[in-house]
């Protein structure tokens, strides 16, 4: 099985390969025998970047609509400087 450094989703087989390959290990701790684990990280791992993806669009809209950095970080829960250092390479590309 070819993998990447940091593969953005795996297939069935691709994650029923990695749990073979852990039920394989001589050490037991490692062992996983439920695959529902890693189906449930996989879809988890889908939702924040679907939710990253959106977050950012809004900022953006909100920026390019005149919200400032404060007004965008206060929405997100963050400071306006962790908006600006955050999303600001994104509006001015």
């Amino acid at each position: 099985m070819k993998t990447t450094k940091h593969p953005t989703e795996l297939t069935d087989d691709e994650a029923a390969a990695i749990l073979d390959a852990f039920d394989d290990a001589p050490d037991d701790s490692y062992v996983v025998t439920e695959q529902d684990a890693l189906i449930g990280l996989r879809a988890a791992a889908a939702a924040r970047r679907n939710a990253e993806s959106r977050i950012e669009a809004a900022a953006l809209r909100a920026r390019r609509d005149g919200a400032s950095w404060g007004v965008i970080g206060t929405q997100l829960g963050m400071t306006r400087q962790g908006a600006r250092q955050r999303f600001e390479r994104l509006a001015n590309p």
